[in-house]
């Protein structure tokens, strides 16, 4: 399903034919953060990923999320019912938003909130099935429709929130970037050193080269 970019500096790999950020966070809602790029800028054009309903589809797909035959029923749900899936894009970038926030100050009720009452709806669909490790899982049903991707963020969400991880989340400082990762080890400073790092290896080898001409 996943063509992977070898090219060492790139941030994306190719689903299917879209574009999708590399899994970097070590979670699948960090990664789902990680969909947009530059949140410390006020804004940046070029670092929204979820540009449609079918990305955000194949995205939840590439985060073993969802699974394929469902990845694909909702795409071709998705051109029957535009207006649904549009309004499903927008509802998915705004929780976006809340679960970084809320990531990012874990410990503030008030950023819980917004996330909280999705989570618990997603919560109040899902229904305990098989899994392929012999486990059983917890699974929102196909009954949900379009909303069924941003219903199984928001359960990955709640569980990223609740994990003792989440005080180990850092962003990257990298220019346009922001992304979030799980920093077990306490030493990780950047999203990817063969990106974000490399860029600030040779910006600062630039600027030495400058001040001593």
């Amino acid at each position: 399903m996943t063509d992977q970019d070898t090219i060492g500096d790139m941030h994306w790999v190719v689903v299917e034919g879209i574009y999708l950020p590399k899994r970097v966070g070590g979670h699948p809602a960090l990664d789902f953060c990680n969909t947009y790029a530059g949140w410390r800028e006020r804004s940046n054009p070029r670092g929204e990923w979820l540009r449609s309903y079918e990305v955000v589809a194949r995205f939840a797909g590439y985060v073993e999320l969802l699974e394929e035959t469902d990845v694909r029923r909702l795409c071709r749900a998705a051109l029957r019912d535009p207006e649904g899936a549009a309004a499903v894009l927008v509802a998915t970038r705004r929780f976006r938003t809340r679960v970084h926030s809320a990531v990012g100050e874990p410990s503030d009720a008030r950023l819980l909130g917004p996330v909280t009452r999705l989570a618990q709806r997603a919560a109040g669909e899902a229904r305990l099935r098989p899994g392929p490790d012999g486990a059983a899982r917890w699974e929102i049903p196909r009954s949900t429709g379009l909303e069924m991707p941003l219903l199984v963020l928001a359960l990955s969400a709640a569980e990223m929130l609740t994990s003792p991880e989440v005080r180990l989340v850092k962003s990257c400082p990298g220019s346009e970037c922001g992304w979030m990762f799980i920093d077990s080890r306490g030493r990780r400073r950047w999203c990817s050193m063969s990106a974000c790092g490399n860029r600030a290896k040779v910006r600062a080898f630039s600027e030495r080269q400058r001040a001593r001409t």
